[in-house]
């Protein structure tokens, strides 16, 4: 063979399929900080020894080994989101239903019983309700604001008391010290949702959480371009949360945790904006005639505006609110489809802003009984309010109402 020129990180040239199959494999030179992360796109990582690879295993936090377990840019992730949440570990997950389910099977067995408030997204209710029975994990479904309700559904198999802090879509503010302190005295675990208000609008574990819970999908990605979950709180239960992650594999790949790095470096910006915005124009449809029962907890006109103010001290409230059409269901598609810049979407938390139909998108999964049983009418629509300049957004609205 023909001397080639060395490469560093190989000791001289190979032939074609074995430096082929080396690709990449050269030696990093130390010219600084990475002022990004790279994005670590590797399964696996190779070792000099057994002893090494051992010491690994054994100790997770010395390094990296299989992706499934752990990897650089997760580990990134992990690490800033418990920090942001004032916990003591963090664990992500392929979707944000992926992490609903590693938490909760961190500390469920079969013939476990979960009580959950009756308003959590149409999701949640599905797993709870449809997917956990299959496991023999029951679950009974309360208005979590009304102390004596949660008292009356406890058994002694109930384990956890599962709640949101903004609730999708309606917007009920749960009184988070309350129902920690409640959980607490119950012997139960307190879980809370908290994808509506990130943990710069509001963060569960400083007033006593066990665990706190992100789609972060939604505003921790915030671009609709990174999908994931992730699981924050109490160490031992994150750990068994993890453990539990691994063999289920619903591990989050590496450039989806990248995705999620980036865009927490701008999550305060966002969140403020969002939260300003949302104030906006939920004080604009409160006066419009075509509109009625605007439900954002910013608005004096919110059942639980003073608790909100409480939980949410830096007077942002996040970016999501609801509201009804006074004409009701038969205006929907006339208004939606009167919209130029405001767009049908079925999710939330882009950087712009989009109108979901919880009854036929999040919700599906409920009768329309229960949909109406919880306040989720047909003629609700939920807004994610973007951070566009919000005088767009009010004149898109302002053109739709008067085609009606």
């Amino acid at each position: 063979m023909t001397k080639e020129m060395e490469l560093p990180g190989l000791e001289s040239a190979h032939r074609p399929a074995t430096e082929a199959a080396h690709a990449g494999e050269i030696a990093s030179r130390d010219l600084g900080t990475s002022v990004a992360q790279p994005i670590y796109q590797t399964t696996v990582h190779a070792f000099k020894s057994l002893q090494e690879l051992d010491r690994v295993q054994t100790n997770p936090e010395e390094g990296w080994f299989y992706y499934r377990n752990a990897s650089p840019n997760r580990t990134a992730f992990e690490t800033t989101m418990a920090r942001l949440e004032g916990a003591e570990a963090a664990v992500a997950a392929g979707s944000g239903m992926g992490a609903i389910f590693i938490a909760l099977s961190a500390v469920l067995k079969s013939g476990d019983h979960i009580i959950a408030d009756e308003k959590i997204y149409g999701g949640t209710f599905a797993l709870l309700t449809q997917q956990l029975p299959k496991f023999g994990i029951e679950t009974t479904l309360v208005n979590t604001a009304d102390e004596l309700a949660v008292r009356t559904a406890v058994r002694p198999t109930t384990r956890v008391l599962y709640f949101e802090t903004l609730t999708n879509p309606t917007l009920q503010v749960s009184d988070i010290p309350a129902l920690v302190e409640l959980a607490r005295e119950l012997n139960l675990y307190s879980f809370v949702d908290a994808t509506f208000s990130t943990p710069v609008v509001c963060r569960p574990v400083l007033w006593g959480a066990d665990i706190v819970m992100h789609a972060s999908t939604k505003y921790i990605g915030g671009h609709s371009d990174a999908f994931g979950g992730i699981v924050a709180g109490r160490a031992d239960i994150v750990k068994a949360a993890d453990l539990a992650g691994r063999f289920m594999g619903v591990t989050q790949g590496a450039f989806d945790a990248w995705l999620n790095v980036r865009s927490l470096k701008t999550l305060p910006l966002r969140m403020t904006a969002h939260s300003q915005n949302a104030q906006k124009v939920a004080e604009w449809l409160e006066k419009q005639p075509a509109v009625q029962n605007v439900l954002y907890p910013g608005l004096p006109s919110h059942p639980q505006h003073e608790l909100a103010k409480k939980l949410m001290p830096d007077g942002l409230y996040g970016g999501m609110l609801a509201f009804e059409l006074a004409a009701g269901p038969k205006a929907l598609d006339a208004f939606i489809g009167a919209l130029k810049v405001v767009q049908l979407v079925p999710s939330l938390a882009d950087v712009t802003t989009t109108l979901s139909h919880p009854g036929l998108t999040s919700h599906r999964a409920m009768s329309p009984a229960q949909r109406a049983n919880i306040g989720v009418r047909d003629e609700l629509l939920r807004l994610s309010v973007g951070i566009e300049d919000m005088a767009d957004i009010l004149d898109d609205f302002d053109q739709a109402f008067r085609q009606l």
